[in-house]
């Protein structure tokens, strides 16, 4: 018999201080960065990867965004401990010369992917009733004719 284990994955990026400070520069944003207060930096570097990310030529993570950001002084602890709850972290890389951190420490951006298809089919305006709608049951609760 085979116990099958389901993970719910978790989408992060790592960065170090030396890597986010150069994505500032290329992103444009580097003299803002200075004179920010630490809730402004943080926004900063949130639209700071999201642009990176959005404007990537590489189509499997032009659709991540970053969820939150959050800095981690030990990268591994917290990927065995996710591990542990049934969470796989999946590291994403915004280009492909970024390195991929498992250790140390760094500036943890938690990504989730932006579903297109979703969001077109919430702003389509249609409804259609579930089968167990109100009195309707079958084909008829779904819009269907009996």
């Amino acid at each position: 018999m085979v116990v099958e284990t389901r993970y719910d994955y978790i989408y992060y990026t790592v960065l170090d201080i030396e890597t986010l400070l150069k994505l500032l520069e290329d992103t444009g944003v580097a003299e803002e960065y200075n004179g920010a207060n630490e809730r402004d930096r943080q926004r900063i570097w949130i639209n700071s990867v999201n642009k990176t990310f959005k404007d990537s030529k590489d189509y499997t993570v032009s659709n991540f965004k970053v969820d939150s950001v959050q800095y981690c002084d030990h990268i591994e602890h917290w990927y065995n401990r996710n591990m542990q709850h049934k969470e796989c972290p999946v590291f994403v890389k915004y280009k492909e010369s970024q390195s991929v951190k498992i250790k140390g420490e760094g500036i943890m951006f938690h990504l989730y992917e932006e579903n297109e298809e979703y969001e077109e089919q919430q702003d389509s305006g249609h409804w259609t009733p579930t089968p167990d709608y109100g009195n309707l049951d079958g084909l008829a609760g779904a819009g269907g004719r009996l």
